[in-house]
C-alpha cells in the first residue's frame, strides 16, 4: 500500500466508524471538528487495527489531534 492509499483508507475508516455527515480531510480535528466521544474513538481505533492488521498503543495517541496525525501514526506503525 502506498502512503496515499493508507491515508485514504484511514479517512474512510474515520468516516465510517464515526458515522459523521461532515467532510473529513487530513486537516479535520478529531475532537474539535468531529466532537468524538471516547466510545467513538475506541470504535475507530478498533476498525483501524482490523483494517491494517496492527495494534495502536494508547501511549502513541497523545499527540494525535487531526486526521493527518492519525494517518501519520498508522503509517509509522506499518513501517515498524
Amino acid at each position: 500500500m502506498t502512503v496515499q492509499e493508507v491515508k485514504e483508507k484511514v479517512l474512510e475508516v474515520i468516516i465510517s466508524s464515526t458515522e459523521t455527515e461532515q467532510t473529513v480531510t487530513e486537516e479535520t480535528e478529531l475532537f474539535g471538528d468531529l466532537g468524538l466521544s471516547s466510545v467513538e474513538v475506541f470504535v475507530m481505533l478498533g476498525e483501524l487495527e482490523d483494517t491494517f492488521d496492527l495494534e495502536i498503543p494508547a501511549s502513541r495517541l497523545r499527540t494525535v489531534r487531526t486526521a493527518n496525525d492519525l494517518c501519520e501514526l498508522v503509517i509509522a506503525l506499518l513501517e515498524e
